[in-house]
């Protein structure tokens, strides 16, 4: 008797599906933690160091020898290594494993194209196509977006520019220190401060700027009225912002181009978080700035992310003072008056009436002792 076998021709899309999902959830949460710098295994440890360094995402070797020299510098001072010590270090080969699953299946921290041609993974489309090579050593700096304002007479768009993300990843540690040894339970959000959480509140932003002496602040102001669309609206301002201030960067000297150039916004809603990423990063692609290239655009969660909660209480302190210039004594004016005062910052100097985004001003405020 013959035995026949049947299969559901769904299954297989059903087993597809399940692993796309997982993949997703992976990806979400390593950049989580490597924007956090809660680095819990040595897999969230190579997407930090991909994050932060170009040449290591071309180069195993590259990838080894800052891994060693950031993660187990009891073994390796970053100069030479004895042989004792590379058999204890940790293998090449599982460094290089975690990079291809973090490039090949989440997509992230992604090599130059000439690269993976070499490895064999460039897309079957892209194979035939020129290859825009970028310089060896390619510098980077990450952008952290926010917004507020939605519903007042003037709409903001807040930012933190981080060009060392190392420092960084040290100042968020010693924060994330902070934060347990003061049993804090909460994200340092503007709009929740209150009476018995203001000096909790003013040490994180102080301890945040003193540890990130590096960081930039920008902010791009204008009037609500007549904005029918506010998403397109803070799609506008975001992208008039990111393009003015790499322009200020490059100019000033501060962070010269070329550079790679990754944006992090404050998650709203997986749709329209990924729409407004691509409008972005189209309109910046058009722009042709030379020595310009992009990197991860992604929207992320502002829990742990100490970055991104930085820029809210930024953001949401200047467009306080606007919508409340005399205002005094209540808890927000009090927080919104030290974060100012602290990054020297006069509202006064920002041109309300203008309504021209091309026209609006930038700001950029670096903490200094």
């Amino acid at each position: 008797m013959e035995t026949q076998l049947h299969t559901d021709p769904n299954e297989h899309d059903v087993d597809v599906d399940e692993r796309t999902e997982k993949i997703e959830q992976e990806k979400q949460e390593l950049l989580r933690k490597v924007l956090s710098g809660n680095l819990e295994t040595k897999h969230d440890q190579v997407g930090f160091i991909l994050n932060n360094n170009n040449a290591a995402r071309n180069s195993d070797i590259e990838l080894a020898w800052l891994y060693w020299s950031t993660f187990e510098r009891d073994l390796f001072n970053g100069e030479y290594v004895t042989k004792n010590d590379l058999k204890k270090l940790t293998k090449i080969g599982s460094l290089t494993r975690s990079r291809a699953r973090i490039q090949n299946e989440y997509k992230l921290f992604q090599a130059d194209d000439k690269v993976k041609r070499y490895r064999g993974v460039l897309a079957a489309e892209m194979k035939e196509e020129a290859i825009d090579e970028k310089p060896e050593g390619l510098p980077m700096y990450s952008i952290y977006v926010d917004e507020t304002g939605k519903t007042q007479s003037f709409l903001s768009v807040g930012s933190l520019w981080v060009i060392d993300g190392f420092v960084t990843f040290q100042a968020n540690r010693e924060i994330k220190a902070w934060v347990e040894q003061k049993g804090i339970d909460f994200e340092f959000h503007f709009t929740r401060v209150s009476r018995n959480r203001i000096d909790l509140y003013k040490e994180f932003f102080l301890k945040f700027l003193t540890l990130n002496p590096t960081v930039g602040f920008k902010i791009i102001v204008i009037d609500n009225s007549g904005i029918r669309d506010a998403s397109s609206a803070i799609t506008d301002l975001t992208f008039h912002l990111i393009n003015k201030g790499i322009n200020h960067e490059n100019s000033t000297g501060r962070a010269p181009l070329p550079r790679l150039l990754q944006v992090w916004l404050d998650e709203e809603e997986r749709g329209s978080d990924q729409l407004k990423i691509e409008n972005l990063k189209e309109r910046l692609l058009s722009q042709q700035i030379e020595g310009l290239y992009l990197g991860d655009f992604f929207a992320v969660d502002s829990k742990d992310n100490y970055n991104i909660q930085a820029v809210d209480l930024f953001t949401a302190a200047v467009n306080r003072k606007i919508h409340n210039p005399n205002s005094e004594g209540h808890v927000k004016d009090e927080l919104a008056n030290y974060i100012l005062e602290l990054l020297n910052f006069d509202v006064n100097n920002i041109d309300l009436k203008n309504s021209d985004t091309d026209k609006s001003t930038v700001f950029n405020l670096s903490f200094k002792d």
